[in-house]
């Protein structure tokens, strides 16, 4: 059974209406959340550290030779099951990004043959983007990101967390600030690969880093002015690291990135106050929200560009029907995982069962 964390999924939501909303004045001067993307950087930390828990919780310090061997196919599982996750949603954004290219005329026998590295999630290896779903590019990137980084943990332990993790995560973010100074452009192909893919890596190796420093937060007792302490901490970084978005220009993106870590880091470890009071369905329902509204919004985003809706409009619009779509498709997607209906059925049109 998933465990989930309020703090976490509350936050989860907010930075992804601040996505929608930078997406929305994209290029626009005096639009809210200017340097919005940046609520890119809490889900690849929060994804990274999720990733080092759930290899440790599987056992991450028993492993056997046999174990190493295998070491290939679990991670090939690991990150089928991931995106088998995360597939629903983008079929269904998917296809409202595919009926709003047709509405508009922009849609091509070219564009609808490529579209298929968009919906495998494979636009962030290289293969040519179609346009139709780009907004999957934070999902590609960070399975191509965790399918390198989940054996190094799952063989190493410690020696990742301690040494391997923390160096490469440093050396590697060093050396995209030298050359590009903000975390922006992740589609800017930089020789290898694009930049949305070294940004991914380096941050979840960061959020995969503090897997055991929580672990020692969480042994501690602390006095009620240590929680109180912890509480402001944690509550404040998200503030600022949130108005920033705003306020700050990109120069100070590493600062940003900082403070989300810190904040991040004293969330998992739940000795918060606002732990307890956030545990609740409807934050859980909150968080998911988050992905279909992310999926579903930029699509719209075109189309209303298209149309040249006066910004406050558009940002109205945008935010009113990712809430509306984005709800429907939890509905839609729970309803089928709830029947086993999408994948055992058609399963069993071509495989026959015992």
């Amino acid at each position: 059974m998933k465990k989930h964390n309020g703090v976490i999924s509350l936050w989860k939501f907010i930075f992804c209406i601040v996505i929608v909303i930078f997406h929305a004045g994209e290029g626009l001067k005096n639009s809210i959340f200017c340097n919005g993307s940046l609520g890119v950087e809490f889900f690849f930390l929060v994804s990274g550290y999720l990733l080092a828990r759930s290899i440790m919780m599987r056992g991450g310090y028993k492993s056997s030779k046999k174990d190493d061997e295998n070491l290939g196919k679990e991670t090939g599982l690991f990150i089928f099951k991931k995106y088998k996750s995360f597939f629903p949603y983008i079929v269904l954004a998917f296809i409202v990004s595919f009926i709003i290219k047709i509405v508009l005329g922009k849609m091509t026998i070219n564009l609808a043959l490529f579209s298929v590295f968009d919906l495998l999630c494979l636009n962030m290896l290289g293969y040519k983007r179609s346009g139709i779903l780009n907004q999957s590019w934070y999902i590609s990137a960070m399975l191509l990101c965790m399918a390198l980084i989940y054996p190094q943990i799952r063989k190493f332990k410690d020696n990742y967390f301690h040494y391997i993790g923390p160096l490469s995560a440093i050396v590697i973010a060093g050396i995209y600030f030298y050359y590009f100074k903000n975390l922006h452009g992740p589609a800017k192909w930089i020789g290898f690969t694009y930049r949305g893919v070294v940004r991914a890596y380096f941050e979840l190796s960061i959020g995969a880093c503090l897997y055991p420093l929580v672990q020692k937060i969480k042994e501690t007792d602390f006095t009620k002015l240590g929680i109180y302490t912890l509480t402001a901490i944690e509550v404040f970084g998200f503030i600022i690291a949130t108005l920033a978005m705003h306020f700050v220009s990109k120069s100070y993106d590493y600062i940003v990135l900082l403070i989300l870590t810190i904040s991040i880091l004293i969330a998992f470890s739940e000795k918060t106050l606002d732990f307890k009071i956030l545990n609740n369905k409807l934050v859980y329902f909150l968080e998911k929200l988050s992905l279909p509204i992310y999926l579903v919004s930029i699509p719209f985003r075109n189309g209303f560009n298209s149309i040249g809706l006066p910004y406050k409009e558009h940002l109205i619009l945008l935010l009113s029907v990712s809430l509306v779509l984005g709800t429907l498709m939890v509905l839609i997607v729970d309803f089928l995982k709830k029947r086993e209906f999408y994948i055992p059925k058609i399963k069993k049109l071509f495989i026959k069962t015992t």
